[in-house]
């Protein structure tokens, strides 16, 4: 058995880290709340695969952060906090655009935040460049789903 020894200084960037994929992660499972609640409430079928697409994507990414989280066996994880975060009613959210808004707000500016961090290692910092990619992408999707419905319906 091999037992390995960390320095004071690395105890503290690994709870630096935690702290803030954390904090991440908390954020990320409230939006994913939220726009499965504007997903659940439309009468339109394809407008909510296209959110639940969104959203599916979004778990996938919350449970790689929570692989991380483990990785650096951070102990205290408490996946709780969710009803702590402030949620936008999904009510106040309607239209494609403004879920666009909203994804950005809630994935895109948390992820380029943390990607500016110079205390978050490399290797990290290249899932979070993964990350933001597919949510650019998913969110490029979710726009052009808005751009065929409207062409559709004026033709």
């Amino acid at each position: 058995m091999m037992f390995i020894t960390i320095s004071p200084k690395q105890a503290e960037q690994y709870s630096y880290t935690c702290i803030r994929l954390k904090q991440m992660i908390n954020k990320m499972c409230a939006a994913r709340k939220t726009l499965e609640g504007i997903a659940n409430a439309s009468f339109d079928k394809s407008f909510s695969k296209c959110v639940y697409l969104f959203t599916s994507e979004s778990l996938q990414c919350e449970n790689e952060i929570r692989a991380q989280i483990e990785s650096l066996s951070c102990f205290n994880y408490e996946d709780n906090n969710i009803n702590s975060q402030k949620t936008s009613p999904a009510n106040a959210i309607n239209g494609i655009e403004s879920i666009c808004n909203y994804c950005e707000k809630a994935y895109l500016k948390p992820y380029k935040k943390l990607l500016s961090d110079k205390h978050i290692g490399n290797s990290l910092k290249s899932l979070m460049q993964n990350h933001l990619q597919l949510f650019m992408s998913s969110l490029t999707q979710l726009r052009l789903f808005n751009e065929v419905k409207t062409a559709a319906k004026l033709n």
